[in-house]
């Protein structure tokens, strides 16, 4: 016999009731108490990890993603107050049978009445009127990985209760600088190139190239989620998404001087709330220069840099496929430790 059935019934908790409305972002007091939602579950859940930032939340909902469309929802309960946040990505020119729920939270008071399934079938029919057959949503584990830790336990029951399966996982890594490698002396024939949030208009289209190269080719673990193109306008546009955000970005290139080509670019992305934390994003080699260590390399010359302007700057965390054991491989020994999991599950739209 379960629990909720040798309790009695008049000591079960009673169902939260939500009503889901758009999120306004003209509305400053709702989104005041959206954050502070989700400020909440971010201690409950995953106090590992940098906290939310004002600016970033408020910037992201006004400038989405690269060729997405954004759906912001809040969910009160019976009393008027705040109890759930919602955010949907829609892709707009590739994997346009899916949707992200890149946000389901619920307040951690309320939790275990019945909230997070309201959620789902939200998402569901928000995914069928938009003709999406594939749902995604993800939760980051603790620090020791395992799926009882933080987000990750209320997620696996989650996704066990609506038929959710697993889709994929990311390790999450996270370096200590003073860990980190110092650059190397590069060959006579390459050269370092640096620039903060916006690439140079000369780099743009080989940024580009690679960019749709690393889609590509790295490992992600999912088996039916189609690469980006190679754009200049998705460059653009994400660099609008980050400054909207109040993001700041640290990127280095290495060019090869022969060629005028580049041939590895990585980049370090932090929010204004968090000056001790850095995001390890893009790292990419051109497949004709791999071989030669130039990944571990442009990121010791960013990171180096990096630290010279960013004071404050203790950690930088990442996250790649745990099926890119090549990527793992070269983090670690760059001085990555890992620090977690992130899990993602799928779930049709279909009853």
């Amino acid at each position: 016999m379960s629990p909720d059935r040798a309790r009695p019934a008049s000591a079960r908790p009673r169902p939260v009731r939500l009503d889901l409305a758009p999120l306004d972002p003209a509305d400053r007091s709702a989104v005041d108490e959206v954050f502070e939602l989700r400020t909440l579950v971010h201690r409950a859940d995953t106090p590992h990890l940098p906290a939310p930032c004002r600016a970033d939340f408020a910037g992201s909902l006004t400038v989405p993603p690269p060729a997405t469309r954004v759906e912001e929802w809040a969910g009160r309960d019976a009393a008027g107050r705040c109890a759930a946040s919602v955010r949907l990505e829609f892709p707009r020119e590739e994997n346009t049978g899916s949707v992200t729920a890149a946000v389901l939270a619920v307040h951690p008071a309320l939790r275990g009445r019945g909230a997070g399934r309201r959620l789902v079938e939200f998402v569901r029919e928000r995914a069928a009127a938009a003709q999406r057959s594939r749902i995604l949503f993800t939760a980051d584990s603790g620090p020791s990985g395992q799926a009882g830790d933080g987000a990750a336990a209320p997620a696996h029951h989650l996704a066990a209760t609506v038929g959710a399966r697993p889709a994929w996982t990311l390790d999450h890594l996270r370096l200590d600088i003073a860990d980190a490698p110092l650059p190397r002396p590069l060959p006579e024939s390459m050269s370092v190139r640096y620039w903060g949030s916006e690439v140079p208009e000369e780099l743009v289209e080989q940024a580009a190239r690679l960019e749709a190269a690393l889609s590509a080719t790295a490992p992600t673990g999912d088996p039916g989620w189609e690469p980006q193109p190679a754009a200049i306008s998705r460059i653009r546009d994400f660099e609008r998404m980050r400054i909207a955000r109040g993001r700041r970005a640290h990127q280095c290139a290495i060019l090869d001087d022969t060629t005028g080509r580049m041939a590895a670019w990585t980049a370090l992305s932090m929010t204004r709330a968090n000056p001790g934390d850095a995001l390890q994003a893009i790292t990419i080699v051109d497949p004709a220069h791999r071989g030669r260590g130039l990944g571990r390399q442009v990121k010791a010359y960013n990171l180096a840099r990096a630290r010279a302007a960013e004071t404050r700057l203790a950690h930088v965390d990442t996250w790649n496929a745990s099926g890119n054991a090549h990527m793992l491989r070269v983090n670690a020994g760059f001085g990555f430790a890992p620090a977690g999991v992130r899990w993602a599950w799928e779930l049709s739209t279909a009853r």
